[in-house]
């Protein structure tokens, strides 16, 4: 998968995250609407004030999941601003040291970015992460093709030196600066990489979190399904799955029927049961989050 396709699959979960908390806070108004209706008949009746509390800790509950899934939301694109930002200046130190006149004609790869905060949590915008992501992608195109150039020159050059052309220093220089820029330019890729694995691992976290708080919620109080826009989802078939489920059985027993046969916890039995979990979890992950 290229490097665009890699950000295009995060993004696209980023918006379904944030399509699925906007959906739940929905619901949530939905229900205070409801509670603020029977309040007023609750309130007619001394006798009525303890019949609502249900209801009351029911939405109290499912906005503080809200809240709570929403702020690991918010720092995880705070970090993520972090890691393309650091790997940013990571770069143009990196580069500092080299003359970059031939590989950079076409672009000014020198541009300023809001500095990230890395004590005191700060919004960033999405745009600028796709920004500072877009200018590494051309940075990095910007120096692979150089590199093919330059490997096309000195293929060249070592048929004029074989055919006795006194140009061998000249050619060592070249494979020498060559060899410095790929070696820059595998570990510029090789980061970029581990931060794409890291980034769709925890977005897929995050969307396990909030699929299962919205489905509670949807078992418990029938209410419309989600309202994709008509961009594609990258988790268009888990909805499906989980109604086709509900409808047979309580999901909340399904995630834990696995683990209703304890073990006996001795120094025999835990590597065991860490198997155990591992494989459940993973059986869970693959059914529900497309893994």
């Amino acid at each position: 998968m290229t490097e665009a396709n890699c950000f295009i699959e995060i993004e696209d979960s980023k918006n379904d995250i944030s399509r699925i908390i906007s959906e739940i806070e929905g619901k949530c108004e939905n229900l205070e609407s409801i509670y603020k209706q029977y309040l007023k008949q609750a309130t007619k009746s001394e006798e009525y004030l303890t019949s609502l509390d249900t209801l009351f800790f029911q939405i109290n509950l499912t906005k503080k999941d809200t809240s709570n899934y929403k702020s690991l939301f918010e720092l995880f694109i705070y970090q993520m601003y972090g890691q393309y930002y650091k790997l940013y200046i990571k770069i143009i130190h990196n580069l500092s040291n080299i003359d970059t006149s031939e590989i950079f004609k076409d672009i000014s790869y020198e541009k300023e970015f809001t500095p990230y905060n890395d004590i005191n949590f700060q919004e960033y915008s999405f745009e600028e992460i796709q920004s500072i992501h877009n200018l590494i992608i051309s940075i990095l195109s910007c120096i692979n093709n150089y590199i093919q150039k330059q490997n096309f020159e000195i293929e060249d050059d070592n048929v004029r030196v074989n055919k006795g052309v006194s140009i061998d220093t000249l050619v060592f220089e070249k494979t020498h600066f060559t060899n410095l820029l790929r070696n820059e330019y595998k570990l510029f890729d090789c980061i970029l990489k581990k931060y794409y694995d890291y980034q769709k691992k925890i977005l897929r976290r995050i969307m396990l979190k909030l699929k299962l708080l919205y489905f509670q919620i949807d078992t418990d109080i029938q209410f419309e399904s989600f309202n994709y826009s008509s961009r594609q989802s990258v988790t268009k078939n888990i909805d499906s799955k989980f109604k086709n489920i509900v409808k047979q059985r309580d999901f909340e027993y399904i995630l834990l029927q696995e683990f209703n046969n304890k073990p006996v916890f001795n120094n025999k039995s835990v590597f065991n049961f860490n198997s155990f979990i591992k494989k459940y979890i993973i059986k869970f992950l693959a059914k529900f989050c497309l893994m």
